[in-house]
This record gives structure tokens, C-alpha cells and sequence, in this order.
């Protein structure tokens, strides 16, 4: 399943930068706030999913936090109309992504690691976000 999400994803930014890259998307300070703490649990998560060396318990803490991220993205956000429907759709694939990361599967683990990296680069290229850093 992960692996059709990471597809899915992977698609949809090779489509992307096949055309014409439409205006960013606003932002407010609560999405800002949020994906800059995604990132950074992200970050220093990334490595240990990627050797296969996450500590459980830390998987499952992963994903605690990040769906607490997402669940205050979902709820606190003051954007509308495309912009929200588009950064409601970001933060459920990388809600998704963190679930893999937490479970059982080192393969799914890596699957859920690169879908929440791909989001993560699908909302620096669609979403106004200034002095924004990339994952790595």
C-alpha cells in the first residue's frame, strides 16, 4: 500500500514540473509553524529509518507527534478554498507516510519515510512558505 502512496506522489511531482508551475499557495502561521516541526521531527528521524536502525517505541513517538502536527494543521488553519483543500490532502499523505514509519515493516518504514520527504518537497514547490529549508 505505501508503495502505491509513494507512486502516487512520485507522479504527481514528475506532472508537476512538466508544466507550468501555477502561483504558490498562501499560507498561515499555523501551517508554517506545523511543517516547520514536521520537518524537523523529519529530520532527525530520517537517518535512523533509513539505515533500519528507529527504535520502536521512537517510530511510534514519530508518528504521535507528527500526527499531532498534522491533526492541528487540520483544525487551526485559517486558509480556504484551494489552498486549504491542497494542504489538508499534503498533510494526510504525510500522516500516512509517519503511520508506515511506526509499523512493523522496515520496508514499509522506508516507504512511509520517503513519502513523508516527498510531501515535504511537494509543499516547498506549491505552498508560500519564506526562509522555508529543505529536509536535507
Amino acid at each position: 500500500m505505501m508503495w502505491k502512496l509513494w507512486m502516487l506522489l512520485a507522479a504527481g511531482l514528475m506532472a508537476g514540473a512538466a508544466y507550468a508551475q501555477p502561483a504558490r499557495l498562501a499560507t498561515d502561521e499555523v501551517v508554517r509553524k506545523e511543517m516547520i516541526a514536521i520537518r524537523d521531527l523529519t529530520s532527525n528521524a530520517y537517518t535512523l529509518v533509513t539505515h533500519r536502525r528507529m527504535p520502536p517505541a521512537d517510530a511510534r513517538a514519530y508518528h504521535a507527534k507528527v500526527k499531532a502536527a498534522v491533526e492541528r494543521i487540520k483544525t487551526g488553519t485559517e486558509m480556504s478554498g484551494e489552498a486549504r483543500e491542497e494542504i489538508v490532502k499534503l498533510a494526510g499523505y504525510i500522516e500516512r507516510g509517519a503511520g508506515a514509519v511506526a509499523g512493523s515493516d522496515p520496508m514499509e518504514a522506508l516507504d512511509g519515510m520517503l513519502v513523508v520527504d516527498d510531501s515535504l518537497t511537494i509543499y516547498a514547490q506549491r505552498f508560500d512558505h519564506p526562509d522555508w529549508k529543505p529536509l536535507r
